[in-house]
């Protein structure tokens, strides 16, 4: 079964490329762009075929592709189907749709999950009008661990205040914030059994991250599930994805400000490994990571750094603003080196992934 899985997951995330490259594709078709070649995966072609201009291939190693227009890294010639012959608005609109097909395909996924199965509807506390919160896990030899809180404790107060959501703010947020601000020794108010309870929590202000780390996941508790309208539904999959690149943010400025640790990052194999993980608990969250992997791919490639679609943008922006073309070479140039870095993380990643797999 997990081999299975294993197939799925790389197929999930071979599909998300293609979607990718297939934007590029149909935009450049729909402008009339001259496109050579359209390829999944990279390395030797396992088989392909030339229909009209384009020569179409499925490679061996599936992970990866190209779309691949005619005179991309080449001055603008007479013949008006040429990449660099078009106006800067059309190769634009080419370059944005890979990422942009990305994004609007993790929408839809979100948007059929939140509109064909039940979604939780979050208990709300009639004293702060916020929802839950409780522990869904405790972390091992952590300070949470020797307090004694244990999973599916419901929080009720830190240092015997109830932690209050700001407009805007989740539950989960506000006691987040109030933990991370309690210093090394604090009290937390749990309900367990009906009961409430005052635990002493000691040695929790974490040196490395410099801030308190209790040692909990920490979830909401659910009144009921019930389905949604299609706006309902609609509404619902907009928050999802907004939620995502907000923890993706917050993820990314986490890494910036303590540094990057090993699980932080994950590359190709850590992704596949996830997803095996938690299809094993719930087949449907492979969906549910085809969302995000899709949004992060959109959104990723939107990133200005050179031989990423926001690089190349970020070129078109230049050459609009400035009236001309920038020296095709030193672009060239520019993207290679951006590649080779790319493939160098690339390299880093995957190597720190099969070492995180060897050592489980």
């Amino acid at each position: 079964m997990t081999f299975l899985y294993i197939i799925v997951a790389i197929l999930v995330l071979e599909f998300l490329i293609f979607i990718h490259e297939l934007g590029h594709y149909t935009a450049g078709k729909l402008l009339g762009f001259r496109i050579l070649g359209f390829s999944l995966g990279f390395g030797p072609a396992l088989f392909k075929f030339k229909k009209g201009e384009t020569e179409y291939a499925l490679r061996a190693i599936p992970f990866g592709g190209a779309c691949q227009f005619d005179g991309e890294d080449e001055d603008a010639q007479d013949d008006p189907r040429r990449f660099n012959s078009n106006p800067v608005w059309k190769r634009f609109i080419v370059i944005l749709a890979g990422p942009f097909m990305n994004i609007l395909t993790a929408f839809i996924i979100a948007f059929v999950l939140h509109a064909a199965t039940p979604m939780p509807v979050p208990a709300v506390d009639p004293q702060t009008g916020g929802n839950i919160a409780y522990v869904s896990e405790v972390t091992r030899n952590s300070a949470a661990e020797r307090a004694g809180i244990k999973a599916g404790d419901v929080l009720v107060a830190i240092n015997g205040e109830k932690p209050i959501p700001a407009e805007g703010e989740s539950t989960l947020d506000a006691f987040v914030k109030r933990i991370g601000a309690a210093g090394d020794e604090f009290t937390v108010t749990v309900r367990r059994d009906g009961e409430e309870q005052t635990l002493d929590v000691t040695g929790a202000f974490n040196v490395g991250y410099q801030k308190t780390v209790l040692g909990v996941q920490m979830g909401t508790v659910i009144e009921r599930y019930e389905h949604l309208s299609l706006g309902e539904a609609f509404t619902g999959a907009g928050k999802y994805l907004v939620n995502i690149v907000k923890a993706t943010a917050e993820g990314i400025g986490s890494m910036f400000k303590n540094g990057i640790k090993r699980g932080d990052v994950s590359g190709v194999v850590g992704t596949v490994g996830i997803m095996v993980d938690v299809a094993q608990e719930d087949t449907i969250n492979i969906a549910y990571v085809a969302v995000i992997l899709s949004l992060s791919l959109g959104i990723f490639n939107l990133i200005p750094f050179p031989a990423l679609d926001g690089g190349r943008l970020l070129f078109l922006i230049i050459e609009a603003i400035i009236g001309r073309p920038l020296n095709r070479k030193v672009e060239a140039v520019v993207n290679g080196i951006g590649l080779l870095l790319l493939f160098g993380l690339m390299i880093v990643v995957t190597a720190s992934d099969i070492m995180g797999l060897l050592g489980k």
